[in-house]
C-alpha cells in the first residue's frame, strides 16, 4: 500500500518531503517505500495530488489498458481543458495536443520523466515513439508554467513517466483489426539484487489505412464533356466538385524505450533512459469517378453550363510519402545530503524528418511524377540541476538552473520520381539555425498554516538564437542574432478549507520564444509563399486561475470547478497580403475559460465521470487587420465535453466513453464556416469503447470499437468511420 505522510511544519518531516522526489526516503537499503497518488511535475517536488496548486490531471498504466490508446497523445483526450485532435489514424504524420485555447504541440511542454521532449525546429512531438506499456503514469498540468519549465510552457505540462519496476513483469500483445491493422507489444521489466531496476519496451504497428483525402476542382462556365464524380464546396462555401480521391493512405510505426536505475546508496539513485521512434506514411493508387483519369482537354460535366478540368496530375496533388525518426538519450541522478537533495539531468535528442511531394504537372502520375524532398535534421541537448531543501520550520526551498542548445536545418531537393528518396538529387532551398536558453529560478513553499500553503516562484530566461540562413545554397541570406530575457513570476495558493473541500489559485506570466522554424523557413505551397521572420518576438502572457474542489459521501462524488483567463500580448500569426502569407507578432488576445469535472463510484464496480470545458480564446487586437478582430483564435473549439462509464466486474473490464468538441476555425477571419466538406473542421460526437475479458490470471482478451456510432465528418481530412482491434495480451 502507498505511504502517504501528512505535510506539517516539523523540519525531519520537511526534509522528507524534500527527499520524496528520489520515491524513498532516507531509509536503510532494503528498505522500500512505494508512492501512491503524488505527482511530481506541478513543483519540482513529489506532493500528493490534492496538494498542488492549479489544475492536475493523472493518467494510469491501468486507466490506458483499458482504453483503446494507440499513441500517447489519445491518452489525453478526455483530459478538461485539452483538445487533442482527432487524427486520420497512424497516417498522421503531426499528432497535435492543445491546451488552454493555445493551437499547437509547441506552446505545449512535453515531458519523459522530467526531461523535454518537443522537437527544435516545428516545436511537435512524436508522441508515437513512445511505447504505451512502458509508461507508469502521465501527468497533466493545465495552465502556464513558465515560472518552472521556461518556453513552451504557456499552455501546460506533460510528463510522461515511465516505470521503474520492483519485481519481474512482462507482457506481449498481438492484435488485428480493420484496414488490415496489425499491432504488437512487450514489455518486460524487472529488479535485481535490490538495487538495479531493468524496463524494456517495443511496439509495432501497420495499416493499409483508408481514403482519407478527396480531390476536388473548381468549377467555371462551360460544358464538360465526360460524366461522373459530385458536387461539393470548400469551407468557405464556394462551390466544387470532386472527381476522385489519392488513394488508400497506409502507415507504419514502431517505438522502444529502454530505462535502467540504479540505487547506488540508500537515498541515491541513477538513471538511464532511451527511446527511438519511427513512423512513415505512403499513399496508394489514386481513383477516378469521372472513368478516366483525363488530360487537358478533359472535362467534367460538373453542373448545368458548369464544368470543371481534371488531368492526370491532379489526382496525386500534395501527396507523397514521410518518415520520421526521433531518439533520445538521458542520464539523471538524485542524492539526499543532510536535508539537501540533488537533482541532475543530461539529455540529446535527434530528429530527422523526410517527406516528399509531387511537383509534376499535366500527365505526370503516381507512377512518374517528379518531385522535391525535403530533410529535416533538429538536435537538442539540456541539461538541469535543482536543489530542494527545508527552510526554518515551515518553508521548503528548490533552487535551480538549465541550459538547452538546439539545432535545425531543412534543405530541399529536386528528385526524379516523387515516392522514392533515392536517385539523384538537386539541392535547391537550406534554411536553419540555432538557439541557445540558459535559465535560473526558484521556488518557496510556505505553509503559513496547516491548511494553507503559498507557493512563490520567479524564473529567469535567457534567449539567444544566432547563425540562422535561408535561400538558394551559396546565395543564403544570413541573419543577426537575437537575445531576449524573460521573467516569469508566479504566485499559488492552496486552502484547505474542509476536511472535503480544497480552494486554489494561481497568477503568473509565461513566454514561448518563437521556433527555428518560424524564424527562418520559408516555403511555397498551392501558389501562397509563407514567410518566416528573423525579428519574431516571445509571445507573452499574464495567467490568472482559481478552482475549488469538493467531495461528499466518503470521497465516491467528487466535483471540481475551474475558471482562468490569459491575456496574450505578441502573439505570432500568419499576416495575409495576397498570395503572401508573413509571419508576424499581432496586438492582443485574450482566453476565457471554464473547466467543470465530475466522478461517482457508483459501486464497487462502475464508476461514471465526465467533464465540461469552455474556451473562449479570441484575438482583442490586430492593427494591420482589424476585421480579424474578437474573432476566435484558430485550432481550437469553444465547447468539448466528455461523459465515460467504467466497469470492473468479475472477468470483465468494460470501458465506453463519449467526446463531443464544437466548430474549429482555421481562417483568422472565421470565414470556414461550410461543414461536411473536405478542408473543414467541424464539430462531432464520438463514442468509443473496449470490452477485455480476463478467463485466466495470465491472459487477457479484448476488443476496441472507436467511433461506435459511425459518424461522418471531417478535420480537414475525412476521419475513419467506425474501426475495430481485436488483441490477445498474455502477462506475468
Amino acid at each position: 500500500m502507498a505511504e502517504q505522510k501528512d505535510t506539517t511544519n516539523d523540519p525531519e518531516n520537511m526534509q522528507s518531503e524534500a527527499s520524496r522526489a528520489t520515491g524513498k526516503e532516507k531509509v536503510s537499503e532494503n528498505e522500500r517505500i512505494k508512492l501512491g497518488d503524488v505527482v511530481v511535475t506541478a513543483t519540482k517536488t513529489e506532493k500528493v495530488l490534492e496538494d498542488v496548486p492549479g489544475s492536475v490531471s493523472v493518467i494510469t498504466q491501468e486507466q490506458m489498458q483499458k482504453q483503446d490508446v494507440k499513441t500517447l497523445d489519445e491518452a489525453l483526450q478526455y483530459v478538461p481543458g485539452v483538445f487533442a485532435r482527432p487524427k486520420k489514424g497512424l497516417m498522421d504524420s503531426g499528432p497535435s495536443v492543445r491546451m488552454r485555447g493555445f493551437n499547437g504541440n509547441k506552446y505545449t511542454l512535453v515531458l519523459v520523466d522530467g526531461q523535454p521532449i518537443n522537437e527544435p525546429y516545428y516545436g511537435e512531438v512524436a508522441f508515437a515513439a513512445m511505447p504505451v506499456d512502458n509508461v507508469e503514469r502521465i501527468e497533466v498540468i493545465r495552465g502556464p508554467a513558465s515560472a518552472l519549465y521556461g518556453g513552451n510552457a504557456m499552455g501546460g505540462v506533460i510528463n510522461i513517466i515511465t516505470k521503474t519496476p520492483e519485481k519481474l513483469e512482462a507482457s506481449l500483445t498481438g492484435g488485428y483489426g480493420t484496414d488490415n491493422t496489425r499491432r504488437i507489444r512487450f514489455s518486460i521489466g524487472d529488479r535485481l539484487w535490490d538495487r538495479l531496476s531493468l524496463q524494456l519496451g517495443l511496439e509495432k504497428e501497420t495499416t493499409d489505412g483508408y481514403i482519407a483525402t478527396p480531390i476536388v476542382h473548381s468549377i467555371s462556365e462551360g460544358d464538360g464533356n465526360t460524366t461522373g464524380g459530385y458536387a461539393t464546396k470548400n469551407s468557405t462555401g464556394d462551390d466544387k466538385w470532386v472527381v476522385g480521391d489519392a488513394g488508400e493512405n497506409g502507415a507504419e510505426r514502431e517505438g522502444i524505450n529502454g530505462k535502467v536505475t540504479y540505487d547506488f546508496s540508500s537515498t541515491g539513485e541513477l538513471s538511464l533512459n532511451a527511446f527511438y521512434g519511427r513512423s512513415a506514411y505512403d499513399y496508394g493508387e489514386p481513383h477516378t469517378y469521372m472513368g478516366t483519369f483525363g488530360d487537358s482537354t478533359t472535362y467534367a460535366d460538373a453542373q448545368p453550363s458548369y464544368r470543371a478540368r481534371f488531368q492526370p496530375n491532379d489526382f496525386i496533388n500534395y501527396t507523397g510519402i514521410g518518415e520520421v525518426e526521433n531518439q533520445g538519450y538521458g542520464v539523471g541522478i538524485t542524492e539526499l545530503f543532510g536535508p539537501v537533495e540533488i537533482h541532475a539531468n543530461a539529455t540529446c535528442q535527434f530528429y530527422d524528418k523526410q517527406y516528399t511531394l509531387e511537383t509534376g504537372s499535366g500527365d505526370d502520375n503516381y507512377s512518374n511524377s517528379p518531385g522535391m524532398l525535403s530533410i529535416i535534421e533538429a538536435d537538442k541537448w539540456f541539461g538541469d540541476l535543482q536543489a530542494s531543501t527545508p527552510l526554518f520550520e515551515s518553508h521548503l526551498l528548490t533552487i535551480g538552473g538549465s541550459y538547452r542548445y538546439d539545432d535545425a536545418t531543412n534543405n530541399y531537393y529536386d528528385i526524379p520520381f516523387y515516392r522514392s528518396y533515392d536517385g539523384p538529387k538537386d539541392y535547391y532551398f537550406t534554411a536553419g539555425g540555432n538557439a541557445k536558453t540558459w535559465s535560473l529560478f526558484v521556488q518557496d513553499e510556505w505553509q503559513i498554516l496547516e491548511p494553507l500553503t503559498f507557493y512563490l516562484g520567479l524564473r529567469y530566461d535567457n534567449w539567444t538564437v544566432s547563425d540562422g540562413f535561408s535561400g538558394e545554397p551559396g546565395d543564403e541570406t544570413k541573419y543577426p542574432s537575437a537575445t531576449e530575457d524573460c521573467y516569469s513570476p508566479k504566485v499559488a495558493a492552496v486552502w484547505k478549507i474542509l476536511s472535503d473541500t480544497t480552494f486554489r489559485a494561481t497568477a503568473g506570466h509565461a513566454f514561448r520564444p518563437p521556433t527555428l522554424q518560424e524564424l527562418y523557413h520559408s516555403s511555397t505551397s498551392g501558389g501562397t509563399t509563407y514567410h518566416s521572420n528573423p525579428n519574431l518576438e516571445p509571445e507573452t502572457l499574464w495567467s490568472y486561475e482559481v478552482r475549488i474542489d469538493q467531495s461528499f459521501f466518503d470521497r465516491k462524488t467528487n466535483l471540481s470547478l475551474t475558471g482562468y483567463r490569459n491575456d496574450i500580448e505578441d502573439l505570432i500569426k500568419y499576416d495575409s497580403d495576397g498570395d503572401d502569407k508573413n509571419r508576424i507578432n499581432i496586438g492582443e488576445a485574450q482566453t476565457y475559460g471554464v473547466e467543470f469535472e465530475i466522478s461517482q463510484k457508483v459501486t464497487d464496480w462502475l464508476n461514471l465521470w465526465g467533464n465540461y470545458s469552455y474556451t473562449d480564446a479570441r484575438v482583442i487586437s490586430d492593427p494591420d487587420h482589424p476585421e480579424n478582430e474578437d474573432k476566435q483564435v484558430t485550432g481550437i473549439p469553444k465547447h468539448t465535453y466528455s461523459i465515460g462509464s467504467d466497469v470492473v466486474y468479475k472477468n470483465f473490464k468494460v470501458w465506453l466513453a463519449g467526446r463531443y468538441f464544437s466548430k474549429v476555425y482555421s481562417n483568422s477571419d472565421n470565414t470556414d464556416t461550410e461543414e461536411g466538406v473536405y478542408g473543414s473542421y467541424e464539430p462531432a460526437f464520438l463514442l468509443d469503447g473496449k470490452i477485455t475479458y480476463s478467463p485466466i490470471k495470465y491472459m487477457d482478451v479484448s476488443l476496441s470499437v472507436d467511433n461506435i456510432l459511425d459518424s461522418e465528418y471531417y478535420q480537414y481530412y475525412a476521419m475513419p468511420g467506425r474501426t475495430f482491434m481485436a488483441e490477445l495480451t498474455l502477462k506475468y
